[in-house]
C-alpha cells in the first residue's frame, strides 16, 4: 500500500505538535478548599504555690503574731497566672466558712488578701482585704493576655480571747471567665 507525501507531512506534523505545544495534549483542572475554624473563648488560670500551712509555733512566733493581732502568710503565695484570649475577669471567693475549732467558728473575713501585680489590669486587693463567701474581683481586662501575674500574700487577724488552740481551714476559690467587659 502506498501512502501519499502529504499524508506522511501530516502524520509527521501531529506527531511534532506535542514536542512544540505540550499543552496542546494535555489538560488542567482547578478547583479550591477551604479551612474553617471555630475559636471559642478561652481561658485558663494557673494558680502556683496554691497551698499554705502557716504554723504559730515557729520560732515564737504566735505570741508576737497575737501581740499584732494578725499572722502574715508567705509572700508571693499563691502566684495567679491569668491566659486569655478574649475579655476576662478574675475573682476570688471563701468557698465555705473556716472549719469548726470545737464549737469556735472564726470569723470568714478574718482572712485577707492582697494582690501585687505589674499586669496594670488589677481591680481590686490592693491592700489586704478581707474575703467573703461573695465572688470579689481581683482583675479584669477587655482583651486578651497573656501570663498575666498575680502575686498574692494571705493575712490572718488573730485574737487573744477567740482563737484557741487548733486547727484552722479554711478553702478560697479564684475564678477566672471570659466575659463581656
Amino acid at each position: 500500500m502506498k501512502t501519499s507525501k502529504a499524508l506522511k507531512s501530516f502524520s509527521i506534523l501531529i506527531l511534532l505538535l506535542p514536542l512544540f505545544f505540550p499543552s496542546f495534549i494535555s489538560a488542567d483542572e482547578n478547583d479550591t478548599a477551604g479551612v474553617t475554624m471555630n475559636v471559642p473563648s478561652i481561658c485558663k488560670l494557673t494558680i502556683n504555690d496554691s497551698d499554705q500551712i502557716i504554723d504559730l509555733l515557729e520560732d515564737a512566733s504566735g505570741e508576737a503574731a497575737y501581740e499584732a493581732g494578725f499572722i502574715d502568710g508567705a509572700s508571693n503565695q499563691p502566684i495567679l497566672i491569668v491566659d486569655s484570649n478574649t475579655s476576662w475577669k478574675m475573682s476570688v471567693a471563701v468557698m465555705f466558712d473556716w472549719d469548726l475549732v470545737d464549737s469556735y467558728q472564726k470569723a470568714t473575713g478574718d482572712l485577707m488578701l492582697k494582690v501585687t501585680s505589674s499586669s496594670g489590669h488589677q481591680t481590686g486587693f490592693n491592700a489586704f482585704t478581707a474575703l467573703s463567701l461573695d465572688d470579689q474581683e481581683i482583675a479584669s481586662f477587655g482583651e486578651g493576655v497573656g501570663d498575666d501575674t498575680y502575686k498574692c500574700r494571705y493575712r490572718i487577724k488573730l485574737s487573744w480571747d477567740k482563737d484557741i488552740p487548733g486547727v484552722y481551714i479554711i478553702i478560697i476559690t479564684y475564678t477566672l471567665s471570659t466575659e463581656p467587659i
